[in-house]
């Protein structure tokens, strides 16, 4: 037996069951008798309704349908959007503020939602054993662009992790909880798994406060998503270009311009947007196409992330500001 397909059995339990697995052809459960298949060295760790739905040959209804269409309008972004940019390794240390690189080396993390990969890549890259979990078809990029890496991609549900509770020793989730149905009920789910003593972080879009211009366009934004979600992914594809372009236009270049001139630099920096000035054009397409396809979008302000925290009995909790809430917590040793 090889040393990755060893790691996995030692780490992976049945997500039915929570029993350990065995190895022939499949991974299989001692327990329950359910077996998962291993398909381009990602372990697919789903339960049977959930993966048919998801390759469709069967359905879902309720929760559980709106995750499955959640995870096929992300596998289709990160598909279109596979690029691994320089920039991500500066945005990683952002998000993960107060933790440094310092912080990374030796810790067992889980990146709930990992998306295309790019936050695992560089906390594998900073001496992290990662273990990356997404529902869909996102998987098969997050395993391209992380192959490099210390990182194990498996394809799972992360309302039930195929994992030992209490395992890790950091858990974090960007971008994620926010498009689920129950958002605050899948981040208590995530802390059953968090070693006592360990660290858990997450990004979550924000309600505009004192901000009427994101408000506004917030709004228009929330009109516009009543038609854009029903329609196909290829339709919001194809028009997160032209949305990204007048963007460009009436935020980041004035930004770009307005920042370098002192007396207009204070009006500058309150302008919606302006985070796409240092990154490529594509980036903001991305991000259009995330906006406009996502099925459920769920925004707060700081007192309702503050809250979850504390109702979830986490000790040094802080939530600061990136474009949307990064907050994090300690659970009780």
């Amino acid at each position: 037996m090889n040393t990755g397909l060893d790691k996995l059995l030692e780490t992976l339990r049945c997500p039915n069951c929570r029993a350990s697995l065995s190895f022939s052809g499949d991974l299989k459960c001692d327990s329950c008798g359910n077996s998962y298949p291993l398909i381009d060295g990602i372990p697919r760790l789903l339960l049977p309704n959930m993966r048919d739905a998801l390759l469709g040959n069967g359905s879902a209804t309720g929760t559980d349908g709106r995750q499955v269409e959640t995870a096929l309008s992300f596998g289709y972004e990160w598909h279109r959007f596979p690029e691994m940019y320089d920039e991500w390794e500066r945005q990683f240390l952002e998000y993960m503020r107060p933790h440094a690189a310092d912080f990374f080396p030796g810790k067992k993390i889980l990146d709930a939602g990992c998306g295309n990969g790019r936050f695992a890549y560089y906390a594998g890259k900073y001496g992290a054993e990662v273990w990356a979990i997404d529902l869909g078809p996102a998987v098969e990029v997050a395993r391209r662009n992380t192959e490099s890496r210390n990182v194990q991609v498996v394809q799972a549900d992360l309302h039930n992790p195929p994992f030992e509770l209490e395992s890790f020793d950091f858990i974090y989730s960007f971008g994620v909880l926010h498009h689920l149905p129950d958002p605050e009920a899948a981040f208590h789910n995530l802390l059953r798994f968090l070693k006592p003593g360990g660290v858990v972080q997450i990004y979550l879009y924000w309600k505009p406060e004192s901000r009427p211009i994101k408000a506004v366009m917030l709004s228009g934004v929330a009109a516009a998503r009543r038609l854009t979600t029903r329609l196909p992914h290829n339709a919001v594809y194809a028009l997160a270009y032209p949305t990204a372009a007048v963007a460009f236009l009436f935020f980041v270049w004035p930004y770009r311009i307005m920042r370098k001139l002192p007396f207009l630099n204070r009006v500058a920096e309150e302008l919606p947007m302006k985070q796409y000035a240092s990154l490529p054009f594509r980036v903001c397409v991305n991000d259009q196409l995330d906006r406009f396809s996502a099925p459920i979008e769920n925004r707060y302000t700081r007192a309702d992330v503050h809250d979850w925290l504390a109702r979830a009995s986490l000790e040094s909790v802080s939530v600061g500001e990136n474009f949307g809430w990064v907050a994090t917590g300690r659970k009780a040793g």
